[in-house]
């Protein structure tokens, strides 16, 4: 089943739409809403192959080609990415369907964005006003638990993990919508006052877990004018700083999701132009926190501000 053969060994696909794309697929995808359309991107199972031809970057469990990508996760599978539109996986005999959904959900539709000409950002993603706002930086440095905490004030959000831009012909960013699903780590989650129970873990070994979120959950793509950089600190206090174009240059490329596919792929150039080209159209800022304080309430408060003032 791929992208040019859709008559051909379709084994009952299903059609979902994230990141702006229509995608049929043979694995069932839950956490995907359902669509219809011409596909932009064909999954199916498949034999994946060991090697590429024409390697170009090669690490531990990966190979990169001209527009392919093979990734091997011992406890999920093998994926095969190629050319934007097709992704064969070939699960590991022991892997379980969340374990295979949660990698290629991840950093093989990380790879798929790359080879569109799309631009992952590791990141949270909320829309006030119609308006699209990413919160990035460090892992578990309270991306998560700021978006739940805009989804509690009633904004709607677009992503937990991966942040999709695209440029249209006028150079306007745009950001699209993943799936209506949030992680939150326990210690937050209770610190909020919800409730983890009936949830499933993200992985046995973490303490993160995995929330189904269709409510406030936004469908459709909006216009990117902000990316906040997320900074813990010793101070208590909570403030927020714009940046200049050189800083938000540096956190574009910092915070890009899964970097090492940028040179694998073979695409530091367009990556520069596309992040540049953003500084041009999108504001800079840097929330700044206190380390091991609970204060989303006043995170909440100065990011609207900050936008009011926009």
């Amino acid at each position: 089943m791929y992208l040019n053969d859709l008559s051909a060994g379709t084994r009952n696909a299903v059609t979902y739409r994230v990141f702006g794309l229509t995608v049929v697929s043979e694995l069932t995808l839950p956490e995907l809403p359902l669509a219809h359309g011409n596909a932009d991107v064909c999954i199916r199972y498949g034999k994946v192959p060991l090697d590429l031809d024409n390697v170009l970057f090669r690490q531990e469990n990966c190979q990169v080609g001209p527009s392919q990508l093979l990734l091997n996760v011992p406890a999920a599978g093998r994926f095969h990415i190629e050319n934007g539109k097709n992704i064969t996986v070939e699960p590991a005999a022991a892997a379980d369907e969340k374990t295979v959904r949660l990698f290629l959900l991840g950093t093989a539709f990380g790879a798929l964005l790359m080879q569109r000409g799309i631009l992952p950002i590791h990141g949270s993603a909320i829309a006030l006003d119609g308006r699209g706002i990413i919160f990035t930086g460090a892992s578990g440095v309270g991306k998560s638990s700021l978006l739940a905490a805009f989804r509690q004030q009633g904004a709607q959000f677009l992503t937990d993990d991966v942040a999709a831009i695209s440029l249209d012909v006028d150079g306007t960013p745009w950001l699209n919508p993943a799936y209506p699903q949030q992680k939150l780590w326990r210690d937050s989650a209770e610190a909020m006052g919800l409730s983890l129970d009936g949830y499933a873990r993200v992985l046995p070994e973490m303490d993160k877990y995995a929330l189904p979120s269709a409510a406030g959950f936004s469908s459709t793509a909006v216009p990117l004018v902000a990316i906040c950089e997320l900074q813990p600190t010793p101070r208590a206090d909570v403030s927020i700083h714009p940046l200049d174009n050189g800083d938000t240059l540096s956190v574009l490329i910092l915070n890009t999701y899964r970097p090492w596919l940028v040179r694998g792929l073979g695409l530091k150039a367009q990556h520069f132009r596309q992040c540049a080209e953003l500084c041009a159209r999108i504001r800079g800022l840097r929330l700044v926190r206190g380390a091991g304080t609970f204060s989303l309430a006043e995170q909440v408060r100065v990011v609207r501000a900050q936008m009011d003032i926009a």
